[in-house]
């Protein structure tokens, strides 16, 4: 009795079938330990889960809200800083005509 290559190779590839399925066996029982403790956790906090969700809406509508808000103070701030400015130019003006005026005042004097 002897064992052909054709023999081998059947035995080789049923041996390889076998541990992937094993592998495979193993993954899935694995998956179901983890899904089972998703389970676990959620049915522990179901009510907390709830009332987040049912907490959503006027979370949302409060975060609207503040950006509106945001967003109209950050328009005014522009307008502000607009107006500063000008002010700010405006008072450069009159410094830069007074230290003429006494530039022209004390140099007149000499």
């Amino acid at each position: 009795m002897y064992i052909s290559i054709y023999d081998l190779g059947i035995l080789i590839i049923f041996l390889i079938v076998v541990i992937i399925g094993i592998y495979l066996i193993s993954v899935i029982r694995k998956v179901m330990f983890i899904l089972d403790d998703v389970k676990r956790v959620l049915d522990t906090n179901e009510t907390s889960i709830r009332e987040t969700i049912s907490l959503l809406p006027a979370v949302l509508s409060n975060v609207n809200q503040i950006t509106a808000s945001i967003k109209e103070t950050a328009s005014q701030a522009n307008d502000v800083i607009y107006d500063v400015r000008v002010e700010w130019e405006t008072l450069l003006i009159y410094a830069k005509a007074v230290g003429q005026i006494i530039k022209a005042l004390f140099s007149k004097g000499k």
